[in-house]
């Protein structure tokens, strides 16, 4: 069975990049991204949660603040748990494969792209 699995969102981070560090010691940055939905962009939204897998990459999101446009390429992962009360719980993720700044001003290079082979 064959299967695809691609992500393209453009939206607005709902807070600042927070970096965290995995069990193996590498970073990895976690951002929100909020997608306007509807007819009303204002009062709508849907919320999604992204991993930026560093490594010993440079940060792209080190500049990024509460409310920058960003574009995000990458893939969805489901993530299962149990919680301590025994219930089932699932997240879906999106895992950047590439993350570029939006709105810059006229003139300035529009943002730094990370991806796989940088």
């Amino acid at each position: 069975m064959l299967g695809y699995n691609r992500v393209i969102l453009i939206g607005s981070l709902t807070r600042d990049p927070e970096i965290r560090y995995n069990p193996k010691g590498n970073r990895v940055v976690k951002i929100t991204v909020a997608i306007p939905q509807g007819r009303d962009p204002r009062t709508s939204f849907d919320y999604f949660d992204v991993l930026i897998f560093l490594g010993d990459q440079k940060d792209p999101t080190e500049k990024m603040r509460k409310g920058q446009r960003v574009l995000i390429e990458g893939k969805m992962k489901q993530r299962r748990w149990e919680t301590p009360e025994g219930q089932s719980r699932t997240k879906v993720e999106i895992i950047a494969d590439s993350v570029e700044q939006l709105g810059t001003s006229p003139g300035r290079k529009a943002g730094r792209t990370m991806g796989k082979d940088e």
